[in-house]
């Protein structure tokens, strides 16, 4: 069974309000360290967001699995739950890091709810702004309470959020070169807010490199919802959520033209 929509929003910023904000600016020694690379970052408040909403998600829906960005990034074999279990929560606990860290005001916590491969619930928290975005597959998303209006494309290029730095170098070197002659483009570093901003159409599309489910398959569905899009840039595939790849994968506001926005990334 789903669970109740507004139930898992309680949860989370719940959760937020106990394990994460307290600790926004307050990091002492020790609290932060890395993983795969230097700008790869775990905290505190991470672990403890995530064994948190495990414990409390998991008392919502018993026998459900869970796939948390930090239990994967120990145990990659964690991930084959996404695509195989009945039931499936999916979640980034602190999603930017590094701007968490850094004192930069774009961070939350992603959640996501899968029901046999299937992303039916979505839930995006910006925990600096204490709001909300809910999605029900089949019944639209909602931000802070309401229905979500979508700005209409502005400028003449599309604008929008690049990473490129986990392709293969014949992919990264054709992507870079028409990112700078073809559309306005600055790195993303939080893929909550990206999101967000995706979903209003504050800009146009966002282009992704390493794709982690506890990223892009709450956002994938928040676009479905509103008739925008998410789609591997290498086969045109619709994204379902998965075990993580190094792939390019585009995904577009509502109201764009996914094609058209591909063919001048591929162009």
């Amino acid at each position: 069974m789903r669970p109740d929509p507004e139930r898992v929003a309680a949860i989370i910023a719940e959760t937020v309000e106990a394990d994460m904000l307290p600790h926004y600016l307050k990091l002492g020694a020790g609290a932060v360290r890395t993983k795969e690379s230097p700008t790869d970052l775990v905290t505190i408040v991470d672990e403890a967001m995530e064994a948190a909403l495990k414990s409390r998600l998991l008392d919502l829906t018993p026998g459900a699995a869970f796939v948390g960005e930090e239990g994967a990034a120990a145990d990659p074999a964690l991930a084959k739950a996404i695509s195989r279990a009945e039931r499936c929560w999916i979640v980034d606990p602190l999603d930017g890091t590094r701007n968490f860290v850094n004192g930069v005001n774009e961070f939350g916590t992603i959640v996501a709810f899968v029901e046999n491969g299937v992303t039916t619930g979505a839930w995006i928290y910006a925990a600096p702004l204490r709001a909300m975005a809910i999605g029900s597959k089949g019944e639209g998303v909602t931000w802070r309470g309401a229905p979500v209006r979508v700005r209409p494309p502005e400028g003449e290029k599309p604008a929008g959020y690049r990473s490129t730095g986990w392709l293969t170098p014949e992919w990264r070197d054709r992507l870079v070169s028409s990112l700078k002659k073809n559309v306005a483009s600055e790195p993303g570093h939080c893929a909550a807010y990206a999101y967000l901003k995706l979903i209003e159409g504050a800009v146009d599309f966002k282009l992704s490199s390493r794709v982690h489910a506890w990223d892009h398959a709450a956002g994938a569905l928040m676009l479905q919802e509103l008739g925008g899009d998410l789609r591997w840039l290498d086969t045109s595939k619709a994204y379902a959520p998965q075990e993580s790849q190094d792939r390019p994968i585009l995904a577009t506001a509502p109201g764009r033209d996914w094609p058209a926005i591909a063919s001048l990334l591929c162009n």
